[in-house]
């Protein structure tokens, strides 16, 4: 287990964080989105049905005070949701101790393992039976809305609220990493993804396909294409995170990928 390596993932994954939520914020201030530095890493509150709010990164390069814990606390109520602070094994060895005694337990529903791979020797993109890869800014940002909307089968109002809205943010930071999969006969949407990057590492998120289309490879090609994409601009490693045991940890290890670590969040109670 490489401990810089671990780090590392984890400012990027910080930094990802707080630029959604700055662009979710000049979207729709409705949310009452808002990040704060703390202990070195970063207090990100989208909003109450969002997917972050939680603190990341935080007490790696320094210790998470008992003073860092309150304000988490105070800021996660002031915005309606509950505290959250995620730990890794790059997180100082008393931070655990610290959390509990303000009342925090480990949401064990919620660990995802963190995957890398180099962006050396990369797979070959060819025969991906029929599908073709676009960008947003080719096709409707409404169109990949809808594909994860089916892929992810948010049927309700507020998941579908909350999922435009993260969408739309995560639009306006990836740019053209925000990619539709798209039929090569017909070009009907069959999938979609996402990819941010930053400090040359390449994450891979937002990645579902519309159930009628599963079985085809579109994720595969997803992957296999912002591989390509991020080392063209310079990445050195992609990133991805995964529900821990689960099919997709087992599918994106297929590509190269490898568990670094496992993520934890612990909320107070």
């Amino acid at each position: 287990m490489d401990a810089q390596l671990i780090a590392r993932l984890e400012r990027v994954d910080a930094q990802n964080a707080v630029a959604f939520a700055l662009a979710l914020s000049a979207i729709d201030r409705s949310w009452g989105t808002e990040t704060l530095a703390v202990a070195d890493g970063q207090l990100v509150l989208c909003g109450r049905g969002l997917y972050v709010n939680r603190a990341i990164a935080t007490g790696i390069t320094e210790p998470l005070r008992d003073a860092d814990i309150g304000l988490i606390v105070d800021r996660s109520a002031s915005v309606g949701v509950r505290a959250a602070v995620e730990v890794t094994p790059a997180t100082h060895a008393d931070a655990l101790a610290r959390l509990v005694a303000h009342g925090f337990v480990h949401d064990t529903t919620s660990d995802v393992t963190a995957l890398v791979r180099s962006l050396d020797g990369l797979p070959d993109e060819l025969g991906r039976d029929g599908i073709e890869i676009v960008s947003v800014t080719e096709r409707s940002l409404v169109e990949w809305q809808e594909a994860s909307a089916l892929g992810w089968g948010h049927s309700t109002e507020s998941a579908r609220r909350a999922a435009d809205a993260f969408a739309a943010a995560a639009a306006a930071v990836d740019g053209d990493g925000m990619l539709i999969a798209i039929d090569a006969s017909d070009g009907r949407p069959l999938g979609c993804a996402s990819m941010t990057l930053y400090d040359e590492v390449a994450t891979l998120g937002g990645m579902s396909t519309i159930p009628a289309e599963r079985g085809r490879g579109v994720q595969a090609a997803l992957i296999i294409h912002r591989l390509g994409l991020a080392k063209a601009a310079g990445c050195t490693i992609a990133t991805s995170t995964t529900v821990v045991g689960g099919a997709s940890e087992r599918n994106v290890q297929r590509f190269g990928f490898r568990p670094s670590h496992v993520k934890q969040t612990w909320v107070r109670q």
